[in-house]
């Protein structure tokens, strides 16, 4: 919802912002769990209460995505959402969009009588199954290394929640409010690299320091002046893997097909959420041998980081529009086709213009 409710050069710093956000609602979790200790207190105050805020804001404040009503070809209140975002911000609305719209509304007029560009790709997207992501090789290799990301970033992120031990046994709400503060570095860490260097180098810096991070935490002491690295320490595994965690939703959704988005996505986190249902037990390994979580941890993510580099660079690209696409993605012949289609929607615009 946020992403369709911006323009897409700010898609990159909507998806990373809600990092900050969520690492402020964790740190407050630990605030109030130190507080009203009773768990009926801790559920009607950490959960009822913000969750009936939100769905009552969400409901009169929070007008429909834009991109939605444009693909359902609701007009009507697509002009009235359109209208009241200008007005709102005292802006005057550009010709050119006016000019796109009444495009869109000619072009649903005509009905059969014309077909574009875009038109073709939706009934030939509309028809085919979430598996032709994995129609060839190549593609198979993506999507799977891509998994590897996920299930990475799930295993390394919560299973830190569930390895307080891993950092000397740390209090517990002062871990988890340090763990929670720790999202707003590493969102703003991913936001630096992936903007600056692109969003694969990012996937492999923050998983490769996060494996670094844990690979060193078993030898340092629990006593005296040392517990302060060992603080440092959790700090910065917890930095990197929310960096990898804010990169892998990014760079999933730019690579992936525009009908298969949302579904790519929900794939990779189903395979992380799958291999994290036993993190609960995992800190049971360090009764065969103390540092046998924290390295099994660091195993995942340089897995996670090596098989990244498969994955192809979404910095500076136009995202795939369907599966043709998405299997040349990242070679010349992305770009012709991608040429040839837009050449294609400005001869039909002149069409319809006319």
């Amino acid at each position: 919802m946020m992403l369709e409710n911006h323009q897409v050069q700010y898609s990159f710093y909507v998806t990373n912002s809600k990092s900050y956000l969520y690492g402020i609602g964790y740190s407050l979790c630990a605030v109030v769990s130190f507080f009203f200790r009773d768990w009926r207190s801790y559920v009607t105050i950490r959960l009822v209460i913000p969750s009936f805020i939100a769905a009552v804001l969400s409901l009169f404040l929070v007008d429909e995505s834009l991109r939605w009503l444009l693909q359902k070809r609701i007009f009507t209140e697509f002009d009235l959402v359109v209208c009241k975002m200008f007005t709102s911000n005292n802006i005057e609305i550009p010709s050119s969009f006016v000019q796109e719209i009444n495009i869109l509304k000619k072009q649903a007029a005509l009905g059969n009588d014309y077909t574009s560009i875009f038109d073709q790709i939706s009934s030939k997207v509309s028809t085919l199954k979430f598996w032709e992501l994995y129609s060839t090789g190549k593609t198979s290799i993506w999507m799977g290394a891509l998994a590897l990301s996920w299930i990475g970033c799930v295993v390394v992120y919560f299973g830190m929640q569930f390895g307080r031990e891993l950092f000397g046994g740390v209090q517990i709400h002062i871990y988890f409010m340090i763990s929670g503060v720790a999202d707003i570095p590493g969102s703003l860490f991913q936001l630096y690299v992936a903007k600056n260097w692109g969003r694969k180098p990012a996937n492999v810096v923050s998983f490769v320091f996060c494996a670094l991070s844990l690979l060193i935490s078993p030898f340092i002491p629990r006593n005296g002046y040392w517990i302060i690295l060992l603080y440092i320490t959790a700090f910065s595994t917890k930095v990197f893997i929310t960096s990898a965690f804010t990169n892998i939703y990014m760079w999933n959704a730019e690579i992936l097909p525009t009908n298969f988005r949302g579904v790519g996505i929900g794939l990779g986190s189903l395979c992380g959420r799958i291999v994290g249902i036993p993190l609960p037990y995992v800190k049971q390994l360090s009764k065969m041998w103390a540092p046998l979580p924290a390295f099994m941890f660091a195993l995942i993510a340089i897995a996670a980081a090596v098989t990244s580099l498969v994955v192809p660079e979404t910095r500076n690209q136009i995202s795939p529009d369907d599966i043709e696409e998405f299997q040349v993605f990242g070679t010349n012949e992305y770009i012709v086709l991608k040429n040839k289609r837009l050449e294609v929607l400005r001869k039909n615009a002149k069409i319809l213009i006319k």
